[in-house]
């Protein structure tokens, strides 16, 4: 925990491209509560659809480190650890989502059974939401393809993880974004203010970015 603290953990995390990247994905909600007047619903309804994109950003980084460390065979033996991934993750999302769902403003929607159509029409609810929903999460995909792409092209100087570390990394993100809504929400009860929930959201959401990315390349560079 005190290396999080450090200044060198933070440099590292800044002199990574991807970093920036993402702080710049992550500021586009920012710009939409002002322009759009977003509140903290439709701040959590899109991190929410961020959590199924990156769902779908973990299936494909599965079988990719399958691929690097064992090769094709390596590949083919993780299609089952993707498949599993695939149905846990896809249920506890779509769980997460009906608990969001419900409390969200204005949201008359029923969600469907759970399946990949029911979380679909969850998503497509949720880009339609707000204004400006359907682009932030459409930057939000782009910026995690550009991810899969750098980590796994030949020559990456990316250290891939086992299969196993790549299935269980999205988790982590939804207990802070449950930490996030529940800040939040306290904000909001304490300082009948939403502006400071959603503001707190954002900020958290950018400081787990580069948390994220500095305790990549802290590893990556602890490896070479």
């Amino acid at each position: 925990m005190i290396q999080y603290l450090k200044p060198s953990f933070w440099q590292v995390a800044m002199r990574d491209p991807m970093t920036w990247l993402a702080l710049a994905v992550d500021f586009v909600p920012v710009i939409f509560v002002f322009m759009f007047g977003w509140g903290a619903a439709a701040l959590v309804l899109l991190y929410w659809a961020e959590n199924v994109v990156i769902g779908i950003a973990t299936f494909f980084r599965i079988i990719a480190s399958g691929v690097v460390t064992g090769g094709i065979l390596g590949g083919l033996g993780t299609l089952f650890l993707a498949a599993f991934f695939t149905v846990h993750y896809g249920m506890f999302c779509y769980g997460h989502g009906v608990f969001i769902f419900s409390f969200a403003d204005g949201m008359s929607y029923n969600p469907s059974p759970p399946g990949p159509s029911g979380m679909a029409e969850m998503v497509s609810v949720v880009m339609n939401y707000a204004p400006g929903a359907a682009f932030a999460l459409l930057l939000i995909a782009i910026f995690q393809g550009v991810a899969v792409i750098r980590d796994f092209m030949p020559g990456s100087s990316y250290q891939a993880e086992n299969p196993m570390t790549e299935m269980m990394s999205p988790y982590g993100r939804i207990v802070v974004l449950h930490i996030g809504i529940f800040a939040g929400a306290a904000a909001m009860i304490a300082l009948g203010d939403p502006m400071i929930g959603v503001l707190f959201l954002i900020v958290l959401r950018m400081a787990f970015s580069v948390l994220g990315r500095g305790w990549r390349d802290r590893e990556k560079s602890k490896a070479t």
